[in-house]
């Protein structure tokens, strides 16, 4: 669900190798997280302090399990006495809010001297197990928050501030649910969790497979189909994965050596498969971690969410497809073929499809109805699980099932040790941002600098969340961007729904965006590309992921707010916007571009951005005078040759 969400794959080999009685131990602990998410989703969730520390508890203990290692991950080592240490006061600290739970809501301004230490000893378990899991950036920028909270009085400026004791800060993250106890914790356990373990399930049913032969039959015939192929399949697969980085691994792994294959390079085959696996995090309906926070946020069912997101998303992967179109005409790129399409469509059988599909469609049933996201996706995962069992009568393969289902459930639970670590840290950083009034200042500065002029106010929230985005999982990039951004954005009076999705689009794209960018990362190691190359490559692919967002906010009619005919011209429009923006990208709109031409196409795209039929009808009229020129100009050529 963010970049840096688990890859929703058998993941044993992103674990160590650890000796047999270690491995036992491993998956019993990451069995027992799975049941806590589904038996609390089922029969209700305990006090927002019990449940969150449960879960962030359950985290640490795997995450020093995998990683015990101080200055590495050293493969085929024990866990050592350090790691079972470690382990011993996960456990402790976090068990004991969950004994002294009514003590806290009733004393929450006493703190008693073993809580201190309790505090101080978890907070740097959490630290230590987040730079081992999740690298060092998002660890500094927690440990610069609770830094920020000491040495306010001393800092020059309007960034100065009273600040607080130890006993106050410590007290703050530990004892209340204002800290690392604070709401993202609770929306990774209440709803992202679920489809963690559910996108586990249903990849044990061959649901990657089943994508791409989808993919391959809808577009691996048309020119340049292996890179469609790869564009449709992640799009499919990010409905289940909500992860880049899922996305590029699992769907990458097929796909980049086909394109490679075809003669796509192998910077551009990195770069399709990382746009389109971004794309994700933002298709309903089970979009990245950030979405659920924006219903968490607003007050709103997720339902909704996915529903204001479906154009924005559709209308992402049509620019990705046309860019990808528009290159393989340029470079006559032909499709696969008819055996080679065989060969990925013999996957495709009913009783996959059904698999897959059936659980979807009734999660997506549920959650229409008002069910809440945990119980959908329980009822949703109970489906899944009953189909893969007694899918047909050969009853001698249901213990070898019964044993797929059980790994899931572990794979699953080492999936969730991200989600754990990555909320108790942001809740951190936030906590802090709102007791120093931090936030509140970058947010004053960011209106300031652009004058009340709404386009500048958004150009600067893009770049301040690109820049957040470096480095980080894209939650926690959508986290700190919605914390710091998000007030400055209030002040221009726009779409509360529309902000939000503006913040989360540019969180998201930070993926692709270098110098940062790890779904690029991912897949230039797949197909063994310079990723700088790739990286400048996905943006022009992903271009249409830079328009989309700006195009939400000018138009609201594109998240679903407003008439029917209003909704339906107003996509229509912004998909030839989209489509022009590609081809000018791309330099080619059917036909190939002299540079007049490719400057022209790219106005046209930009006058789609704004509001009303006359600056649309402007730019929909420019890309039909470009095509049309184009075209002249490519018969007049093909008549001189």
């Amino acid at each position: 669900m963010s970049d840096h969400m688990p890859v929703i794959k058998r993941t044993e080999s992103r674990f160590r190798n650890l000796f047999t009685k270690e491995q036992i131990l491993v998956s019993i602990t990451a069995i027992l997280y799975s049941a806590f998410i589904l038996y609390t989703s089922m029969f209700g969730f305990f006090p927002n302090l019990i449940q969150r520390s449960a879960f962030v508890g359950f985290a640490l203990v795997l995450a020093y399990l995998t990683n015990p290692h101080f200055l590495k991950r050293s493969a085929g080592k024990s866990i050592g006495w350090f790691g079972y240490v470690c382990v011993v006061f996960s456990i402790i600290t976090t068990a004991w809010v969950i004994f002294n739970y009514d003590r806290f809501m009733t004393q929450s301004t006493y703190s008693s001297a073993i809580d201190m230490l309790f505090a101080s000893i978890l907070i740097c378990l959490l630290l230590e197990s987040a730079r081992r899991t999740m690298g060092s950036i998002f660890v500094i920028l927690t440990v610069i928050a609770i830094l920020y909270a000491f040495v306010g009085p001393w800092l020059p400026g309007d960034f100065a501030h009273r600040g607080f004791s130890f006993e106050y800060i410590v007290q703050h993250l530990y004892i209340s649910s204002y800290g690392m106890w604070g709401t993202t914790t609770g929306v990774m356990v209440g709803m992202v969790s679920i489809f963690i373990i559910l996108g586990t399930i249903l990849s044990e049913t061959g649901g990657a497979k089943v994508f791409i032969s989808i993919a391959t039959a809808l577009g691996g015939k048309s020119v340049g189909g292996p890179a469609k192929v790869a564009v449709i399949g992640s799009s499919l697969f990010g409905m289940v994965s909500g992860s880049a980085s899922a996305n590029g691994a699992v769907i990458g792994a097929m796909t980049i050596p086909m394109m490679k294959k075809s003669g796509y390079s192998s910077e551009f085959s990195a770069a399709t498969e990382a746009v389109a696996g971004t794309g994700g995090q933002i298709m309903p309906p089970v979009m990245g971690a950030g979405a659920f926070l924006i219903a968490e946020k607003l007050g709103v069912p997720y339902i909704d969410v996915a529903i204001a997101a479906a154009i924005p998303a559709i209308i992402y992967y049509v620019g990705v497809f046309a860019a990808v179109h528009f290159i393989s005409l340029k470079l006559k790129m032909k499709g696969l073929s008819s055996d080679e399409i065989k060969e990925y469509i013999k996957e495709l059988s009913f009783k996959k499809i059904v698999l897959l599909f059936v659980p979807l469609g009734l999660l997506i049933g549920f959650l229409v109805r008002g069910y809440t996201v945990a119980l959908a996706g329980v009822y949703s995962i109970s489906v899944a699980v009953l189909l893969y069992l007694f899918s047909d009568l050969n009853l001698k393969e249901l213990p070898n099932r019964l044993k797929g289902i059980v790994i899931s459930l572990s794979d699953a639970g080492k999936g969730l040790v991200m989600l754990g670590l990555l909320g108790a840290c942001a809740d951190i950083i936030i906590g802090m941002l709102s007791l120093t009034g931090l936030g509140v200042e970058i947010s004053a500065a960011i209106f300031n600098l652009s004058h009340g002029i709404l386009i500048v106010g958004l150009f600067l929230a893009m770049v301040t969340t690109l820049i957040l985005g470096m480095g980080l999982p894209t939650t926690a990039a959508y986290i700190l961007a919605s914390s710091v951004v998000l007030p400055a954005m209030s002040n221009f009076d726009m779409n509360p729904m529309a902000a939000n999705i503006f913040l989360f689009y540019f969180a998201c794209i930070s993926a692709f965006t270098p110098p940062v960018c790890v779904a690029i990362y991912i897949t230039s190691g797949i197909a063994e590309a310079n990723w700088v190359k790739a990286g400048i490559t996905a943006c022009k692919i992903g271009a249409a992921a830079f328009l989309v967002p700006y195009m939400a906010v000018f138009q609201n009619s594109l998240i679903m707010q407003g008439d029917p005919l209003t909704i339906i011209i107003s996509s229509l429009i912004a998909v030839c916007g989209a489509a022009m923006l590609a081809g000018s990208m791309m330099n080619n709109f059917f036909y190939d571009l002299n540079i007049v031409l490719r400057v022209i196409l790219f106005v046209a795209s930009i006058l789609t951005l704004y509001p009303g039929y006359i600056s649309s009808g402007a730019g929909i009229a420019l890309g039909a005078a470009v095509f049309l020129m184009a075209r002249s100009m490519n018969f007049k050529k093909s008549r001189m040759a």
